[in-house]
């Protein structure tokens, strides 16, 4: 991302001066230090951020890059001009006249668009290069389910402690058994390994530990399947942890820093204000347009466990039928008959959430925290996942790390999901994360990746 992001600086900055210079035929000269260029360079890194335009994706049709490109870029000339213009006739012309502004941005469009396009072909033909060696002794089906759902191309080579089981993966041609531990100095000999993986560190032999140690020195990189989970995949594999990690780990600062715990509420408490007034007539006109559908009631008040294991009432907007839960409480499934019709579509943009607005601002919850759960399933969940609890000792959130990386959840597979991801939060707290959420929860509301 870093690389593309120089690469995208480098290409506005000539872009603009080319075609300031074809255009109006003399030099910019201290375009560089122009406010202006610096605005250009800010709507463009966000506007493609928020297009998902600096994640390489081989499932990335082309179409759907140019669509993406193609909105981008006009929300980046809709928005420098509506600046740069709106400050005064002073600023209107130079090298963001309309001519040079318009020239520059098709220019610019179908370069980034032509970079994209070779990168992504780079870079999933690197992937099919990466060889993660994995030394196990037990189950590997949670491990392997996780790995592939975040990566699809990157080769995974098994090791086992004593045996050499069956492949069990077969219709993954990118995963299979290579050996048994003894054969490790083998394996290494016979392929180009990227980092090794150990799923567990407390049954290595003296003699494996020595032979890793070397491995290590020599340059390869060793995990143990924890910090693989997180430096890799940006959660916490709950079924690896023990007491012992959980009390030794770093980070979990969110708990451990008032200061930074007052600093998050009164960024809660500013943006439940301000979003709040800004989209009170988006709520009333949904509200409207629930009761004119559907009738009344047009919220919804529900009962969830929030922080330090409190209860409190949620208020949503409501999306299914009245009387949905007669039979008892239940997970809402993806395509839950008892949605109305209005529902989906609340759902699919998350804008069911917006009056949960008023419990940031009662101090139920933050504006980014793990999603709070009923009180009815959490029983169960804390009963069949370890260290569920955990999630319970900050707010629950309208938004959070989870959501963002996942959809709504129907089962207990994936309240595990999600709780990795929410101890990935908890642990990595910080402020740019907190941001880094926010756009990456616009960017769900733009694509309707809610469900």
């Amino acid at each position: 991302m870093l690389t593309l992001l120089a690469i995208d600086a480098i290409g506005v900055v000539l872009i603009f001066n080319l075609n300031h210079w074809l255009i109006t035929d003399e030099f910019a000269g201290t375009i560089l230090l122009s406010w202006k260029m610096v605005l250009i360079l800010a709507v463009s890194f966000l506007y493609y951020y928020l297009m998902d335009l600096y994640r390489f994706d081989s499932s990335l049709s082309q179409l759907g890059m140019l669509e993406r490109s193609f909105i981008a870029t006009l929300l980046i000339g809709m928005t420098v001009a509506l600046v740069v213009y709106a400050v005064g006739p002073n600023f209107i012309g130079g090298f963001v006249g309309r001519g040079v502004l318009t020239a520059s941005l098709l220019t610019w469009w179908l370069w980034s668009l032509f970079i994209r396009y070779l990168l992504n072909a780079w870079f999933v033909n690197q992937q099919s290069h990466i060889n993660w060696l994995v030394l196990f002794d037990g189950d590997l089906e949670q491990f392997l389910a996780d790995f592939r759902s975040h990566n699809q191309h990157e080769h995974l080579l098994l090791v086992s402690r004593s045996y050499v089981i069956p492949n069990q993966y077969e219709h993954d041609p990118a995963t299979k058994v290579v050996g048994q531990w003894q054969d490790l100095e083998q394996v290494m000999t016979d392929y180009a390994i990227t980092g090794i993986i150990l799923t567990s560190v407390e049954h290595l032999p003296d003699s494996l530990i020595n032979e890793l140690m070397q491995i290590r020195i020599k340059g390869t990189r060793i995990y143990r399947i924890s910090d693989f989970y997180e430096q890799y995949l940006s959660r916490i594999p709950v079924f690896h942890l023990n007491q012992q990690w959980l009390v030794t780990a770093h980070g979990f600062e969110l708990i451990h820093s008032p200061i930074g715990f007052r600093f998050k509420r009164y960024v809660d408490l500013t943006i439940s204000l301000i979003g709040g007034t800004i989209l009170m007539p988006v709520m009333i006109a949904i509200g409207m347009w629930i009761y004119l559908i559907s009738g009344a009631p047009v919220l919804f008040r529900q009962t969830r466990t929030g922080e330090n294991n409190k209860n409190f009432t949620l208020y949503k907007f409501r999306t299914m039928i009245v009387n949905a839960e007669s039979d008892g409480a239940q997970f809402a499934s993806k395509n839950d008959a008892r949605l109305t019709p209005i529902g989906r579509i609340l759902r699919k943009f998350r804008l069911d959430e917006l009056p949960q607005l008023w419990n940031v601002l009662k101090g139920d919850m933050s504006f980014i925290g793990p999603r709070p759960e009923r009180p009815e399933f959490i029983a169960d969940l804390h009963k069949n996942i370890p260290y569920y609890n955990l999630r319970h000792v900050v707010k629950p959130g309208i938004t959070g790390w989870a959501q963002v990386k996942t959809g709504y959840g129907d089962s207990t597979e994936d309240a595990v999901e999600k709780l990795q991801y929410d101890l990935f939060y908890i642990k990595n707290y910080s402020l740019l994360l907190d941001i880094s959420i926010l756009i990456k929860s616009i960017k769900v509301i733009l694509f309707g990746t809610g469900r």
